[in-house]
């Protein structure tokens, strides 16, 4: 089975197709594979930014820290408040002073901390003087001295800080829900290495993660030293360490429970602890690449619009050409008569008129054929019939003159009555196709006036198969030529049969007619059969002009002429045998008379 060949118009569409998508699909491969590392990159900047402003939130809420313990530790009035010692105040009047100072102090101290409500101030000194921004019925200071953490603060050098994270203590105890808090611890110190007092600022834990960013895809750490969280959106993860969390991470990416994220991290200004943000890698890189998606998928739209137009353009251009080719397919059946119709100034309406005018040329070569043909054929008639050997004539009418002579009887005025139409026949020139039983007619005359002229008797017999042949229209002298070779090389002077029949075959709607003449006259060698076919086959016209007989032209001339009028729709069949007879078929499209 063969594959039907693609049209002009749909190479050109599939053409266009191959040269859009193949850019098309090396532009996403190449640009997703350039930018997997900017948009990795892209996301851990946009992570960065983020936390940077998380992380200057923080820090600000631990310079507030820091700002209030820096106050407590450069004030000259408490530093001299906590070295006083009660035991030593003496009379009455120093230790008024000593209370008076105090009350000022307290004073002083609240005007600072009370702005800062979320902040928690407490100054313990180890003369017990205490001051706290807080009621007693809150939280009981002294406490403090109880905390494991607090012995560290003895070690804690001067100026320095302690920092401590989740502290399950209620600064206050109607908000059962603010039980985390972020401490900082400092001592007080004079020259000496040991302290005075100590300094203890605490912030609730809530001050802090409001800044903490929290999302489905982010999830943002506020983790101490030892990777312990210190503050988190989801507060049941507080004093939860981070089995994850390195202290020299370097890593943009971590993997946690077989899920990758970006990590970056940020350390705080104030102390060593470290914000952290985890962002899961799928969802940042998904973000990045709606964005190349969507660039993808404009230059998918631009393309299938250029393709549109395209396939309207390539149609509008190949319609001529189609339309062409669909007028040469209908030439190529026959119909010279059609024309393009194509008009333009383009190629090929150039080429569609200059086939319009070799159909024009042509048609008119085949009119002028056809007339040549048609005065050909008349020509080739009336040289036929004008071949006729007059020594013959003479001859027979000597014969007949004789005979008149000798006898008078009926059989002689039969023969002139034969001759008179055989010779009616002959003259007449002006119907080139006559009737198939008026051409019997005249062969039987012809056959008659044979037996007379010879010794020999020859028998005519004719068989048609309905009337409608003997109505179909032939060729003049078709058969007496035929007759004439049965006659005279055939049966060789002596006596036999002759048989014409006529039938009419059908085929694919045509009708042909057939007939058949055959004698039983001495019949041809397979040698003498091959030769006159093979002459038969020779379209060279004859010029053997020597034949004896009525017209001398033979089987030949006979096969030429119908070969003229009937082309390749003729068809002429020789069987013969010898001692037993010849038998010629000819069969050619049938026409009747009106």
């Amino acid at each position: 089975m063969k594959i039907r060949q693609l049209s002009l118009r749909n190479k050109l569409v599939g053409s266009a197709v191959i040269c859009l998508l193949i850019p098309l699909i090396v532009i996403y491969l190449v640009t997703n594979y350039l930018t997997r590392d900017l948009i990795l990159d892209k996301a851990i900047s946009t992570a960065e930014d983020t936390l940077k402003v998380s992380k200057s939130d923080v820090n600000r809420v631990f310079d507030q820290m820091l700002e209030l313990s820096n106050f407590v530790l450069m004030n000259n009035e408490i530093r001299q408040m906590l070295l006083v010692d009660p035991s030593k105040l003496g009379s009455a009047e120093n230790r008024a002073d000593t209370i008076i100072s105090s009350s000022r102090l307290s004073r002083f101290l609240d005007d600072l901390v009370l702005p800062n409500k979320d902040f928690y101030v407490t100054i313990l000194g180890k003369n017990n003087y205490i001051y706290t921004s807080y009621s007693y019925s809150d939280y009981n200071p002294v406490q403090l001295y109880e905390q494991n953490w607090f012995s560290e603060l003895d070690n804690v050098p001067n100026f320095s800080t302690y920092w401590l994270g989740q502290q399950n203590i209620y600064y206050n105890k109607s908000d059962l829900n603010s039980s985390n808090w972020v401490t900082i611890g400092r001592p007080i110190k004079t020259t000496a290495a040991s302290p005075i007092g100590y300094v203890v600022v605490t912030v609730n834990e809530r001050k802090i993660h409001p800044y903490l960013t929290q999302s489905s895809d982010r999830e943002t750490f506020l983790l101490d030293d030892d990777g312990v969280v210190v503050s988190h959106v989801d507060t049941t993860k507080i004093g939860e360490k981070m089995s994850w969390w390195k202290e020299d991470e370097s890593s943009k990416t971590i993997e946690i429970d077989g899920e990758k994220y970006i990590y970056v991290a940020q350390d705080l200004d104030s102390n060593n602890w470290r914000m952290v943000s985890l962002i899961s890698l799928s969802s940042a890189v998904a973000k990045n690449k709606h964005i190349l998606f969507v660039s993808f998928a404009v230059q998918v739209l631009f393309s299938f619009v250029f393709f549109v137009l395209l396939t309207l353009l390539i149609s509008r251009f190949t319609k001529p050409i189609a339309n062409l080719i669909r007028f040469v397919k209908k030439i190529g059946r026959g119909q010279l008569d059609l024309r393009s119709g194509i008009s333009g100034q383009n190629e090929v309406a150039h080429l569609a008129g200059t086939i319009d005018y070799m159909l024009d040329q042509i048609q008119s070569m085949i009119e002028q054929i056809t007339v040549e043909q048609t005065k050909k054929r008349k020509a080739e008639l009336e040289m036929l019939q004008a071949q006729i050997n007059p020594h013959f004539m003479f001859n027979l009418l000597n014969s007949i003159r004789l005979n008149i002579l000798i006898q008078g009887d009926k059989e002689s005025a039969e023969l002139i009555g034969s001759l008179s139409s055989l010779l009616r026949m002959t003259f007449n020139r002006d119907n080139e196709f006559i009737p198939l039983q008026e051409e019997v007619d005249t062969v039987s005359h012809y056959v008659r006036l044979m037996n007379f002229r010879h010794a020999n008797q020859v028998r005519f017999e004719v068989n048609f198969a309905s009337e409608q042949c003997g109505n179909a229209r032939v060729p003049r002298f078709m058969i007496q030529p035929l007759i004439e070779n049965a006659i005279i090389h055939g049966f060789e002077q002596f006596d036999g049969e002759i048989f014409i029949d006529a039938n009419i075959r059908e085929d694919n709607g045509s009708e042909f007619l057939q007939i058949f003449v055959r004698d039983n006259g001495i019949g041809m060698t397979e040698d003498k059969l091959n030769g006159l076919q093979a002459k038969l086959d020779d379209h060279e016209e004859s010029r053997d002009l020597e034949k004896k007989g009525f017209s001398g032209i033979g089987v030949k001339n006979v096969v030429q002429r119908l070969r003229l009028i009937y082309g390749d729709q003729l068809h002429v069949d020789i069987q013969s045998e010898h001692n037993v007879g010849t038998e010629i078929t000819i069969e050619f499209p049938l026409e009747i008379r009106e």
